[in-house]
């Protein structure tokens, strides 16, 4: 336990010294701080202008259409560089937030702020599609890209605490106009973040880009096709109703059964957040994990029961403690979620499916919210928590045997990542474009004694050895053996130069085989790849009788 937690401790390090992942990670802890202090502004000023029903109606209008055009907005991000599509978000919600600012101070109707509200939506919208898929983009390995969701999800939690609580402090202490500038100036700072990542691209030779159904229904169509994904998805959906339910419950619980009053609220969600917190300590531990599906299972489990216990022990102290741990679940469930729907679905896709996540966000919250008060009328409040309660832990039973094949579903096998981050020039290369060089690897096998590159042969493939062992010869003088792990080739493809050893199968021989054009496009467009790549070159030419090249 002591080891696995400081291999964890050592990712998160490697994820807060990697400048980009850095970058990545303060520019969406600012740009949720920002919204939510915005978002305080918002309603404050929607109410002192124009009345409680504005505040409702703003709400609708503000995230409905957003809801709706998700999915076909969040193909952008797989159309441009996502670090670029961050920047115009910030930069574009810095724009529109502070021209309220100025909307205010000019003393224009209220009606030109509340029409922005819904166009920052729409660039609010994709920020999570973007920011999530960006990760493994700026990842070295599995384990940091885990670590980068744990690291997403502390600075979202941070985000969201500090964001409402400077917003009330500027409605407070602040003329409104200052109550929307400031959440603009964090914006700018977000952007400013971004501007500064320089992540290395996925390979995109022959991506053929998709017709008009494609980008509007592109991510609902890579759900289908990946349907571990799609069900991971759907059960977020099914935990954000719940999530839409208990802000309500919690409101009628506080006043009706804990007898807390209406400031109770407030404590209450406060225990979620807190229990949040604690649940990045639980979160650490899932970095050196290669199987996610458990705790996500574990996740959904710890999200529903907390809310059945109130029901069952309708006590304030117990309630809090309940509220706790469900924030620690919500935590697990995040990372855990997040990490199967990065390794279930393709690149090219990743934001289109967190585009769809994204929509069940907007519109599950409003679902759960509504179906609250029907759910209060046929039960009472207890009744309705512990049917609120029941929802979650009986879906995770129900789709617990297909939840648990999520992680062999991923769409480079695990085998197969670990073998290719074993060679050295491959090793330095972010996930996406590992993904894209496993998916060009062919499999090859070969039979005792066959002959896999031959001394003095043009070289148009770089091999790795996946099984067996084979034999090293140089005019027809034996130099080592080839095992597991190994790789050969790179000396042809890199100096363009015939093949300058002969490599033999001993035994039946499996190995991946990529070719030159894919190899190259690899290893030259990273420098810490290519440098790796030049020394291994130097070495073997430096100790041939010892090491072989090809």
């Amino acid at each position: 336990m002591i080891r696995r937690l400081a291999t964890a401790a050592d990712a998160l390090r490697r994820v807060l010294a990697n400048p980009d992942m850095r970058r990545a990670q303060m520019a969406w802890m600012l740009g949720y701080a920002g919204e939510w202090s915005w978002l305080v502004a918002l309603w404050v000023y929607a109410y002192q202008t124009s009345g409680v029903v504005a505040v409702g109606t703003l709400g609708l209008a503000r995230t409905l259409p957003a809801a709706l055009l998700s999915p076909a907005l969040s193909t952008i991000t797989g159309r441009l560089p996502r670090h670029r599509v961050l920047l115009g978000i910030h930069l574009g919600r810095a724009g529109l937030i502070g021209f309220t600012a100025l909307v205010i101070v000019l003393g224009l109707p209220p009606l030109v702020v509340y029409a922005v509200a819904p166009l920052d939506a729409l660039l609010g919208v994709l920020h999570r599609p973007t920011h999530m898929p960006l990760m493994p983009a700026l990842a070295r390995s599995p384990e940091e890209m885990i670590a980068s969701n744990v690291a997403s999800s502390t600075f979202e939690g941070i985000g969201t605490l500090a964001g409402p609580a400077l917003g009330g402090l500027l409605v407070a202490y602040a003329t409104p106009a200052w109550g929307f500038a400031i959440p603009a100036l964090i914006f700018l700072a977000a952007a400013l973040c971004v501007s500064g990542i320089r992540p290395a691209q996925a390979l995109r030779r022959g991506v053929r880009q998709a017709g008009l159904l494609g980008t509007l229904f592109g991510g609902i169509g890579a759900l289908i096709q990946y349907p571990r994904a799609g069900l991971v998805v759907s059960l977020f959906w099914a935990q954000i109703i719940v999530r839409g339910l208990l802000n309500v419950l919690l409101v009628v619980a506080a006043v009706e059964l804990l007898h807390v009053g209406e400031q109770g609220v407030g404590y209450l969600n406060s225990a979620i957040g807190a229990g949040g917190f604690l649940g990045v300590l639980a979160t650490v531990t899932l970095v050196t994990r290669r199987r996610m599906a458990a705790p996500f299972a574990i996740g959904l489990v710890l999200w529903g029961t907390p809310i059945l216990l109130i029901g069952l022990l309708p006590v304030a102290p117990a309630a809090v403690l309940f509220l706790a741990v469900l924030g620690l679940g919500n935590a697990v469930l995040d990372v855990a979620g997040f990490t199967i729907m990065q390794r279930s679905v393709p690149n090219a896709v990743r934001g289109r499916v967190f585009g769809v996540l994204e929509s069940g966000v907007m519109l599950g919250t409003g679902i759960g919210s509504a179906l609250a008060p029907l759910l209060l009328a046929l039960l009472d409040v207890r009744g309705a928590l512990i049917a609120t309660g029941l929802l979650l832990p009986t879906l995770a039973v129900l789709t617990w045997p297909w939840v648990a094949r999520a992680d062999a579903d991923a769409v480079i096998p695990e085998c197969e990542l670990i073998l290719l981050r074993g060679v050295p020039m491959l090793s330095a290369l972010p996930m996406t474009v590992v993904e894209q060089v496993a998916g060009d690897a062919a499999p090859v096998s070969f039979a005792a004694g066959e002959t896999i590159i031959r001394q003095g042969e043009v070289g148009d493939r770089f091999y790795i050895l996946a099984s067996g062992r084979a034999q090293v010869t140089v005019d027809g003088r034996l130099l080592g053996d080839m095992e597991p792990g190994d790789s050969f080739g790179e000396i042809a493809l890199l100096r363009d130069v015939p093949r300058t050893a002969s490599v033999v199968a001993v035994g039946a021989v499996d190995a991946y085989a990529l070719d030159r054009d894919a190899f190259l496009a690899a290893v030259s467009g990273d420098p810490r790849s290519h440098t790796a790549a030049e020394a291994v070159v130097l070495e073997r030419l430096a100790h041939t009788p010892a090491a072989p090249d090809g």
